[in-house]
C-alpha cells in the first residue's frame, strides 16, 4: 500500500509541473494578444491540441467567431468510472480546474424541463450548472446544461451566456486498445486497471468579434490543461484513499 501511495504522489507532482508550464504559456499568450491589440484572426501556438474554425468557411465573420479545440491523452492507472465521476462533480471545479473562478449545480427549479426530459429519455443523467471562468483579459459567468452517460461521456452546453453565442464541451472516455498503448504511459507501481483514451473538445462561438482573438488564445491552453487537471484530481483522490486505508 505504501508503494502505491508513493507512486501516486510521484504522478501527482509530475502532472502539477506540466499544468504550471502550460499556465505560464497561457499568460505569455494573453500578453501577446494585448500587445497586438487583439488583432482579428490571431492564433496561439499549440502542439498538444487540434484546432479547426467554424463550419461556415464561406462566411469570414462566422469562421472568425467560431472555434473548436480538442486534446487527447492516454491515461493509465485510473478507470473510466473514476474519470467520469470527477468530471461530473461540478461543485468541486473551483478547487482544481484551471481558469474556473466558480462552479455550482443550479437549483433544480431553474432547470430546463424539456432538456431534462430529453436527456432522461436517452438514459442520461441531467443537471444544470452555474459556472464562472476567469482570465486576465475577461471573466464570464454562464449556465450550462450537463448530460452524463456514465462512464462513456459528459457533455456541457451553455444555455445562458453574455460572451458566447454557443459553447459545448465534451469529454469522452474510451477503453484503451492494446495497439494504442504506449509503454511510456505505464505507471510503475500503480494498481492494474484498464487504460483510458480521454478526449476533450470545446466548440464555441463568440458574440463579439472584438473578443474572438483573445478568447482563441486562452482557450487553446484550456483544451491542453483540462485533461491534466482532472487526471491530477483523480490521482489526489486515489492517494487520499490509499493513505486512509494504510492508516486503518
Amino acid at each position: 500500500m505504501r508503494r502505491v501511495a508513493r507512486a501516486l504522489a510521484r504522478e501527482t507532482r509530475a502532472i502539477s509541473c506540466e499544468t504550471t508550464a502550460w499556465t505560464r504559456a497561457r499568460v505569455d499568450g494573453e500578453r501577446a494578444v494585448v500587445r497586438g491589440g487583439c488583432a482579428r484572426g490571431a492564433r496561439g501556438a499549440s502542439t498538444a491540441t487540434r484546432r479547426t474554425t467554424g463550419a461556415d468557411d464561406d462566411d469570414d465573420g462566422a469562421s472568425t467567431l467560431r472555434r473548436r479545440f480538442s486534446a487527447r491523452k492516454i491515461v493509465k492507472g485510473i478507470t473510466r468510472e473514476s474519470l467520469c465521476a470527477v468530471v461530473a462533480d461540478v461543485d468541486q471545479y473551483s478547487s482544481f480546474v484551471p481558469f474556473c473562478a466558480g462552479a455550482r449545480r443550479t437549483p433544480r427549479a431553474r432547470w430546463g424541463v424539456e432538456r431534462e426530459r430529453e436527456a432522461l429519455a436517452r438514459g442520461e443523467e441531467y443537471f444544470e450548472a452555474d459556472l464562472e471562468i476567469g482570465f486576465k483579459l475577461f471573466n464570464e459567468k454562464y449556465t450550462s446544461a450537463v448530460t452524463c452517460a456514465r462512464p462513456e461521456k459528459v457533455t456541457a452546453t451553455s444555455v445562458s451566456s453574455g460572451l458566447f453565442r454557443s459553447m459545448t464541451t465534451t469529454w469522452t472516455f474510451s477503453p484503451l486498445d492494446d495497439d494504442d498503448a504506449d509503454g511510456d504511459d505505464a505507471l510503475s507501481g500503480l494498481p492494474p486497471s484498464d487504460g483510458v483514451v480521454v478526449d476533450f473538445e470545446i466548440d464555441f462561438e463568440v458574440k463579439d468579434p472584438m473578443h474572438a482573438a483573445a478568447v482563441s488564445v486562452v482557450f487553446d491552453d484550456v483544451a491542453r490543461s483540462q485533461i491534466q487537471a482532472f487526471e491530477k484530481r483523480c490521482r489526489q483522490l486515489a492517494l487520499e484513499n490509499a493513505s486512509f486505508h494504510a492508516k486503518g
